[in-house]
């Protein structure tokens, strides 16, 4: 038998997989989840987990005032590991519509194409509509 074959055995019956086969399966396994579970927006209120994740760091430090985004991402970290660029890329998006982040600073322009200033430059504060509706426990079932 070649080392890039595996043996499974069902119903009495055995059964030879290919390594490539396999790896095949695997990669789609991966890639399906990764585009539904992290890629597209949910159905129910149309945020990435990462843009979920960031509300619930800036409810967590929620005292009114405005707050560094640099803080806002390294408190968002412990929810999304998956690296500070990721991060502020889903913050500076959700602030640059101020429905649920009210933006201070060069948030930068989508219609012109301007980026955003440096994270340790700009700041950021949840919205009333975000207070009232989003974390809202009679309106919103919230969940990480």
């Amino acid at each position: 038998m070649s080392e890039n074959t595996r043996t499974v055995e069902q119903n009495g019956e055995e059964n030879i997989i290919t390594l490539k086969g396999m790896y095949q399966d695997y990669f789609l396994d991966y890639a399906s989840y990764v585009i539904l579970e992290r890629a597209v927006p949910s159905i129910w209120d149309g945020l990435k987990p990462v843009q979920r994740r960031i509300l619930h760091a800036m409810r967590e430090m929620h005292d009114g005032r405005y707050h560094k985004v640099a803080n806002i991402i390294g408190q968002t970290m412990q929810y999304h590991p998956h690296g500070d660029a990721a991060i502020g890329d889903a913050l500076v998006n959700l602030g640059q519509k101020e429905m649920l982040i009210d933006p201070q600073g060069n948030w930068g322009d989508v219609r012109t194409g301007d980026s955003a200033a440096a994270s340790r430059y700009i700041e950021a504060r949840l919205t009333k509509l975000a207070l009232d509706i989003a974390f809202n426990p009679q309106t919103t079932d919230w969940q990480l």
